[in-house]
């Protein structure tokens, strides 16, 4: 880790420059760039450049001087230096606001020539709507005295790395895991999160109950401490900027989201709002930490790992029916390399089902931060990057591990997996129980589907996202009704 200073009291970048009193230089004195650091109500031709941190949609709201007519609104955040932070609002007619929404992004730097210097008015609109600044100070623009834009000199090194440094103390936040085990204790809540993406989201476009057309994206996160959590966007702003984030390997700062019980889903999620601010790829100890763990989790358990829990896939909504020889043509690898998902139905007898040789066979114990297999002795986790194998505590979980061979007339395929909940639902038992059996139990259990024909829902994916091979899963397995089996016959 380079940066070895807590937040608040670095003295060099990330690269080992030295930071000279939060200062700019003398270079943009002598041009005339105010550091926010300095800047008054009374400055007259105020120039100041930063980054933008943060930037909302473009809104509108009826004028005062002539109700008929709406006014425009763009309201942002701008950064300077590590400590330096203000909140701006930019005013016009709705064509100006919307023009000038299109001219920069989040993550852009530039300058500002003679804005409005305000004081904070402190009120609860403010602390609910607004991010936290430091700042005494906000900016305001108008259409026919400031302007904004882009850019253009060359010290653009001294206002990118700002885009990386956390506007709170870079351990100020809950992990996952404290989120879901408080659970409804903080519904409403703004809080900080640090956090992998996991899966990128689609954005759609949605329509409220009052007319009004909207945004809705969602992604899902994950920390050492939960593989999936939530995190819903409503405004185009961050819906822009999360489609550039990469999954496993952008790490995020999120400062202020809201989180909430969601009780159609019974979960905690988190939600985006006009206070949240995200730090990209944050260069801290524990952002680095966060970062080495998402790349030392093996792609293929962790793929495992999720189709093991219950699936979100709606099974009435599978309808083809494939024979055995149909399924090994969807299973086989793709020339194209492509990552499509395929879903089915089939009809097979269980050509193997070895649950009572051993329990090795069907039982496995994950690491429950990293999700890999433990050593079977031990129990301790094998993967040095993990923070389990650190600590020397490993936390296990116990899950079912099946793999079968499913035959018909037109052939056998071998190696569908069949695990987690799904396998709980068919063996009609947990994983604990079904350890506590007698042999002649597992026995019995297996020949109630050993060489029987069974009604199979099936998922052919990836076998992981680094892997070309393709696996077949089970998502339902489950005796077949004869009658339902002769028209496929």
């Amino acid at each position: 880790m380079a940066w070895s200073g807590g937040f608040g009291n670095q003295e060099t970048w990330p690269d080992g420059t030295r930071i000279q009193s939060n200062s700019l230089g003398a270079g943009h004195v002598n041009n005339g760039v105010i550091q926010l650091k300095d800047i008054s109500p009374h400055a007259a031709n105020t120039f100041i450049i930063g980054v933008v941190i943060a930037k909302q949609q473009p809104k509108s709201i009826p004028s005062k001087s002539d109700p008929s007519t709406d006014r425009g609104l763009l309201s942002f955040t701008l950064r300077d230096s590590p400590m330096d932070f203000i909140n701006g609002t930019c005013w016009g007619s709705e064509l100006y606001i919307r023009d000038l929404a299109t001219k920069f992004k989040i993550g852009d730097i530039v300058e500002i020539r003679n804005p409005q210097i305000q004081s904070k008015q402190n009120t609860e609109q403010e602390e609910r709507y607004r991010p936290w600044t430091p700042s005494q100070y906000q900016l305001t623009l108008s259409e026919k005295y400031s302007t904004l834009s882009l850019y253009g000199g060359w010290n653009v090194e001294i206002y990118n790395p700002l885009q990386h440094i956390p506007i709170r103390e870079s351990d100020n936040y809950y992990t996952l895991a404290d989120v879901i085990a408080n659970g409804q204790s903080l519904h409403g809540e703004h809080i900080n999160v640090m956090v992998l993406l996991k899966k990128n989201g689609i954005p759609k476009d949605i329509v409220t109950k009052t007319g009004k057309k909207m945004q809705r994206c969602e992604v899902k996160m994950y920390d050492e401490t939960c593989h999936s959590f939530s995190l819903v966007l409503w405004d185009t702003e961050n819906i822009e900027l999360v489609q550039r984030w990469s999954p496993n390997e952008t790490v995020v700062f999120a400062t202020d989201i809201m989180v909430k019980y969601d009780n159609f889903r019974s979960c905690m999620m988190g939600t985006v709002d006009s206070k949240t601010i995200f730090i990209t790829n944050p260069d801290t100890r524990e952002a680095h930490a966060l970062f080495k763990f998402g790349q030392s989790r093996d792609p293929n358990e962790d793929q495992l790992d999720e189709d093991s829990s219950r699936p979100d896939t709606d099974l009435s909504n599978i309808k083809e029916v494939y024979k055995v020889d149909q399924i090994k043509c969807l299973a086989a690898e793709r020339p194209d390399g492509s990552s499509g998902v395929d879903y089915g139905i089939t009809y097979v007898f269980l050509a193997a089902f070895d649950i009572d040789n051993s329990s090795k066979n069907c039982v496995s114990m994950r690491c429950s931060s990293c999700k890999r297999r433990v050593d079977s002795t031990s129990f301790t986790c094998t993967n040095p990057n993990c923070p389990s194998s650190v600590s020397g505590q490993t936390e296990t979980v116990m899950t079912f591990d099946i793999l079968t061979d499913l035959s018909d007339a037109t052939g056998t395929l071998s190696g569908c997996y069949l695990g987690g909940t799904q396998a709980e639902e068919m063996l009609q038992c947990t994983t604990d129980e079904f350890l506590h059996y007698t042999e002649q139990q597992k026995t019995d259990l297996k020949w109630r589907f050993l060489l029987e024909r069974c009604k199979l829902y099936f998922k052919i994916s990836r076998y992981g996202v680094n892997s070309s091979r393709r696996i077949v899963r089970i998502l339902s397995c489950s005796l077949a009704d004869p009658t339902e089996i002769l028209p496929h016959l």
